[in-house]
């Protein structure tokens, strides 16, 4: 197994276009072009970017034991996603959102957590088997876990010890958790990749590379730090080199589920021996290709059509 994604496993409901400004009068109608059921959250958004890559990935984590939650895990196996990991629960609903795309691909959330607050010590370790076979592993959202994010420190230490050649990697949301939460977490990470907002809350820095350095002085030496700068690209350091790459231009249709393609794509491009800019233009490219279609991956292209066009 290439990589395996652990944390947040949601059911998407997406609906465009759909303009909050002047919504409906109440009790009135609106009409849209078209309402999806789609997968989202980091599990689905990475691992199914990845599967179109070529790569080999396992969903890891939680869903209700509901009509959401099997819709969510047949998509992932149809999407050629491992879901061995994934365990079903009576105790909460599948994590759900409603996505509003807003007439220029903008969108906003209406989210209930569902199974995700369940995602603690004990979830985390039933997944240690699905981990441990892999090259990477990533953890999301940092921000949205709060039964686990305490014991995370430990828990990654306790993986290192029967996955020595694991990388771990760490994505986040916006608003993030606390730097008071995250610095415990940082020693045991390979990959801290936050957006330029995520990661201004996070240290109180503005330009990319001061960023980098305030996470650097927490992390490995070896680890790779990159920072999501949006319609400009990506800044990534790897504590030896840095590089600036800068975003495709396209038209945009949906930003929905762009940032965990852009992650799942660059880790496709370190798995596959990629040096860090390269790896980068890897990301970018698949990032940009998500935003031409409605949805987390459906504009998604396999590794050979995506890597011609970097």
């Amino acid at each position: 197994m290439d990589a395996a994604l652990f944390g947040l496993i949601v059911a998407d409901v997406i609906g465009e276009p759909v303009d909050l400004r002047p919504p409906p009068a109440p009790g009135g109608l609106g009409l849209l072009n078209s309402i999806t059921l789609t997968t989202g959250g980091n599990v689905c958004n990475a691992g199914v970017a990845m599967a179109k890559l070529g790569l080999h990935v396992a969903a890891a984590g939680l869903v209700g034991n509901d009509v959401l939650g099997s819709a969510v895990v047949e998509r992932l196996k149809q999407q050629g996603v491992n879901t061995s990991g994934v365990f079903a629960t009576e105790s909460a609903q599948t994590s759900a959102t409603l996505v509003a795309v807003e007439p220029g691909g903008e969108r906003c959330f209406f989210h209930t957590p569902g199974a995700t607050k369940l995602l603690d010590a004990a979830a985390f370790r039933r997944c240690f088997p699905i981990f441990k076979p892999c090259k990477w592993m990533q953890i999301g959202y940092f921000g949205l876990l709060p039964a686990l994010t305490q014991s995370l420190p430990g828990l990654l230490k306790e993986l290192r010890s029967i996955a020595p050649h694991l990388k771990i990697a760490l994505d986040t949301v916006n608003p993030p958790g606390t730097w008071t939460e995250l610095e415990p977490i940082l020693p045991h990470l390979d990959l801290f990749a936050p957006s330029r907002t995520e990661a201004a809350a996070l240290t109180g820095q503005s330009e990319p590379a001061a960023m980098v350095a305030a996470f650097r002085k927490h992390m490995p030496a070896r680890s790779i730090i990159g920072i999501k700068l949006d319609a400009q690209g990506c800044f990534l350091d790897d504590g030896s080199a840095s590089a600036f790459v800068p975003a495709y231009p396209i038209k945009v249709i949906d930003t929905t589920g762009a940032g965990d393609t852009w992650f799942g794509a660059l880790l496709t491009g370190f798995i596959k021996g990629m040096p860090l800019e390269q790896a980068g233009q890897l990301a970018n490219r698949a990032a940009a290709d998500c935003c031409t279609e409605l949805g987390a991956s459906t504009g998604v292209q396999s590794f050979d059509s995506t890597l011609s066009r970097i």
